[in-house]
């Protein structure tokens, strides 16, 4: 085994306790994980190298060297990503141009693994030199690709810079990624020309980018530590925390408290890392009933993503109430991480709220004879309201109600061209029913025509009584042809309807004459006056109802409106 390999290793063990330092010393950030997941790139890289050109299995070695290079381009876009969260771009993320920028580095991967027809390495199958393989015809695609990751982060980064404030965050993480990365682009740039285009020239491969990798992550880590940036945030939230006016604690999965703010201290006398044990904080509020809060904790017990609510008072130093509210954290897995309690005072808003209430008491007492008086002239107005529209015997609508119905809906029908139809229907020797039967029964006779009416036209379609036996019907959005049919129906379904007479104890059936008018074009027309144009229509339908009687009744006439 040559120093060239065991380089490999050492760095390996570098970068491992750089990696255990930054862990232990430093608060963990988005930023700062990002930043780990590139540090464990260069980890592998070193480790990866170090297996392939120790072991003397020529299968293994292949493996580990095709790793290595996985490892290599993860390096590449590991760069962009820690550039774009350094830009404050982590929203670019969920973008698909984002995911198009992936396949470069996706495709390297697959091309690696893959090795179609060798075109990546070349394994020597003696494995007696140093240099185990020979590059293939593509090889440099996959370097190229990792080089335009790290080259498009520097531009960026460049950018960044310039752009940024004097002294600001921003503008000090962008000088520290450059000169990381551009320390990584140089080792690589010096391992690319003795390792690669001229192998030839070297008797063994000697760990120039690995070394590259150990320096840049040496700076990087260094640096992190030295301007605390990843720290910032961490400090940012604790002084919001402690400026808030909500009291602000935080668990872990395991209910150890693991930050809280100033406020919840002074309602209970709680630390971080203790455990946050219930009976102690009952025993610090006995005026309190607890239970009805331990069953919300027992159902958190059973479901871990159980919302609480709930409040509680205290007396000491004065009489005061908290709502306290807790939900899970998750993290981006939805995995439970903890809870978070907020601790908010609403001492004087339940004191309003009391006080509000008294009042509103009164309030109601006094106003519950006016709401019952209002209910029942609520209810007496329906009753009139339908009095006034309805017919008494029939029960459908009657004329006065039809006529100022249609005086609003006509004018509204023909401004939007809808088509409409208005059929008269008239019981054919309806006189005779009544001096045969009695009127009695030919109101019986007109109750169960108006029935047998209402059964066959749709639920958007008007019946009303216009007077004696005659009835009209208002049928929206019907062509001229729907509407013969409908009238068709209309005139079938009463002539077959029997009609149980008590003085003959027998059954009649009765037939109708039936006038349509239906108004479907609506060319070079405009409104003049609508009871002037319901006056025309209406008489054209008596006309036509009247042609239907004169023509020997039992007969549907059907007359078009020319607008």
């Amino acid at each position: 085994m040559g120093i060239t390999m065991l380089i490999d290793f050492g760095v390996f063990l570098v970068l491992l306790a750089l990696l255990v330092f930054l862990i232990f010393t430093k608060t963990m950030s988005i930023l700062h994980r990002v930043y780990l997941a590139l540090h464990l790139a260069f980890m592998h890289w070193a480790l990866l190298q170090f297996a392939a050109h120790t072991t003397p299995y020529l299968p293994y070695k292949f493996l580990f060297i095709q790793s290595s290079y996985v490892a290599l381009s993860l390096t590449g876009l590991g760069s962009f990503v820690l550039t774009l969260y350094i830009m404050n771009k982590s929203s670019f993320f969920k973008t698909f141009t984002f995911k198009l920028l992936l396949l470069p580095c996706v495709c390297a991967i697959v091309f690696i693994l893959v090795n179609p027809n060798e075109l990546f390495l070349t394994l020597y199958q003696d494995g007696r030199s140093d240099k185990v393989f020979s590059y293939g015809k593509y090889f440099g695609l996959v370097i190229g690709q990792m080089f335009i990751y790290v080259i498009t982060s520097l531009f960026l980064l460049v950018l960044s810079y310039i752009r940024s404030a004097h002294r600001s965050v921003t503008r000090k993480l962008s000088k520290f990624a450059i000169n990381g990365l551009g320390l990584l682009m140089l080792f690589g740039i010096i391992d690319l020309f003795i390792n690669i285009i001229n192998m030839t020239w070297f008797s063994s491969y000697f760990p120039v980018l690995s070394i590259g990798m150990m320096c840049a992550a040496f700076y990087m880590t260094f640096q992190l530590n030295r301007i605390n940036v990843l720290d910032i945030i961490d400090l940012a939230h604790r002084d919001v925390m402690n400026t808030m006016s909500v009291g602000i604690l935080v668990l872990d999965r395991d209910n150890f408290i693991v930050e809280m703010n100033k406020h919840v201290h002074a309602i209970i006398p709680l630390r971080i890392g203790n455990y946050f044990d219930m009976q102690r904080i009952q025993e610090h509020i006995p005026e309190m009933d607890w239970s009805k809060i331990e069953k919300q904790f027992i159902l958190r017990k059973n479901d871990p993503f159980y919302k609480l609510d709930f409040e509680i008072y205290t007396k000491k130093p004065t009489e005061s109430y908290f709502q306290v509210q807790s939900t899970p954290i998750l993290n981006q897995r939805s995995k439970l991480m903890g809870y978070m309690f907020t601790m908010q005072e609403v001492t004087e808003i339940k004191k309003l709220a009391e006080s509000t209430k008294r009042q509103n008491t009164l309030l109601q007492q006094r106003n519950s004879e006016l709401i019952k008086t209002q209910e029942k002239l609520y209810e007496a107005n329906k009753k009139l309201e339908k009095i006034a529209i309805t017919d008494v015997l029939t029960e459908c609508y009657n004329r006065r109600y039809l006529m100022q119905f249609l005086e609003y809906e006509l004018p509204r029908n023909i401004t939007n061209k809808v088509p409409f139809t208005i059929i008269i229907i008239d019981i054919d020797y309806f006189k005779l029913i009544n001096d045969a039967y009695g009127h009695l029964n030919g109101d019986t006779v007109l109750v169960q025509t108006a029935r047998k009416v209402n059964e066959t036209i749709r639920k958007q379609d008007i019946l009303a009584r216009y007077g004696g036996e005659e009835f009209i019907i208002y049928l929206p959005q019907l062509s001229r042809i729907e509407a013969q049919q409908k009238a068709e129906d209309i005139k079938n379904e009463i002539e077959n309807n029997r009609i149980w007479i008590e003085e003959v104890n027998d059954e009649i059936s009765v037939t109708i004459s039936v006038g349509v008018v239906t108004i479907e074009d609506y060319k070079q027309f405009q409104i003049t006056d609508s009871k002037v144009l319901l006056h025309e229509i209406m008489s054209l339908a008596d006309t036509a109802l009247y042609e239907a009687k004169y023509k020997g009744r039992n007969l549907i006439v059907n007359r078009s409106f020319a607008i």
